[in-house]
C-alpha cells in the first residue's frame, strides 16, 4: 500500500511548483526583453538645424531653404533675409483687421509677436525683385512653395514661434515689397505631424516646372496673400505690424 506524502514532502513539491513557474515567468521575461521594440519613427526631414538658440535656428533655416531654389540660369531664386520690413521695429503683435474699416485695437485679430517670425525673399533686381525672366503664374507658384517650406521649417524646429510671415519680391509695378504669406501653426499642424516628404514630395523646382498636384497642394496651403499695411502705432499697446488679405497675385 502506497505511503501519504509527509510534511516535508508537501513542502518539497510546493517548491517544485514555485521554482518551474518562477522558471517558466523568468523565461517570458527574457525573451520580452530581447524582443527588439517598434521600430522608431521616420524623421521629418533629412536635415535639421541645429543651433540651440530660437533665433540662430532661423538664420539656419533660412540659408538651408534660400540656397535651394534656384532659377534656370543657376543663380538662386531670391535671397532669404530675417526680418523683412519688421527689422528692428521692437513690434508687439501682428494684427489683422476683423471689420471692413476698423477704428481700434479690438477690431483687429492679434498675433503675439515673440511668438512670430518673418523673413523676406528678395530678388537680385532692383527694389527686391528678381532679376531673370517676368513675373508669372508659374514663378509665383515657386515662390508660394519656398515660402512655405520656410514656414514648415520654422513652425517644426524654432518653437515656440507659432506665426511666420513670408515677404514676396514685388510685383511688375510695385516698387517695393508689399505683399507677405502668414503661415500659422493650427493651419499646419497636418503637415507638421507627418515627414515633410509627404507634403513636398520632390526637389525645389524650377519656375513653370512645378507639379500641378504639388500645386495645388502648395496653394490649399500657403493660402492667400496679404497686403502688408505697414507698422502701425497704437495709444498704450505699441508698435503692431499690419496686414490685410487680398486677391492672389503672381511673383
Amino acid at each position: 500500500m502506497a505511503r501519504g506524502l509527509g510534511t516535508r514532502g508537501h513542502f518539497a513539491v510546493a517548491y517544485l511548483l514555485l521554482g518551474a513557474a518562477a522558471g517558466t515567468g523568468l523565461g517570458a521575461l527574457i525573451v520580452l526583453l530581447q524582443r527588439p521594440g517598434p521600430a522608431p519613427p521616420p524623421a521629418w526631414s533629412s536635415w535639421r538645424p541645429t543651433a540651440t538658440a530660437v533665433q540662430d535656428r532661423v538664420v539656419q533655416i533660412a540659408d538651408h531653404v534660400g540656397t535651394r531654389y534656384k532659377l534656370p540660369g543657376g543663380d538662386q531664386l531670391a535671397q532669404v533675409t530675417i526680418g523683412g520690413p519688421a527689422t528692428g521695429k521692437k513690434l508687439r503683435a501682428i494684427v489683422i483687421p476683423n471689420v471692413a474699416k476698423p477704428q481700434t485695437l479690438s477690431d483687429f485679430q492679434r498675433y503675439d509677436w515673440s511668438k512670430s517670425t518673418a523673413y523676406a525673399l528678395c530678388g537680385t533686381g532692383g527694389n527686391c525683385k528678381i532679376g531673370e525672366g517676368s513675373a508669372s503664374q508659374a514663378r509665383g507658384a515657386v515662390i508660394r512653395r519656398e515660402a512655405l517650406e520656410l514656414a514648415l521649417y520654422t513652425l517644426k524646429y524654432a518653437e515656440p514661434i507659432d506665426n511666420v510671415l513670408v515677404f514676396v519680391p514685388p510685383g511688375p509695378k510695385e516698387k517695393k515689397i508689399t505683399s507677405t504669406l502668414f503661415f500659422r501653426r493650427s493651419d499646419l499642424s497636418s503637415s507638421l505631424s507627418k515627414p515633410l516628404r509627404k507634403t513636398l514630395p520632390r526637389r525645389p523646382p524650377f519656375p513653370g516646372e512645378i507639379a500641378a498636384t504639388e500645386k495645388a497642394r502648395v496653394d490649399e496651403l500657403a493660402g492667400s496673400l496679404y497686403t502688408y499695411a505697414g507698422i502701425l502705432r497704437t495709444n498704450g499697446f505699441g508698435n503692431v505690424l499690419g496686414i490685410a488679405p487680398k486677391a492672389a497675385a503672381s511673383g
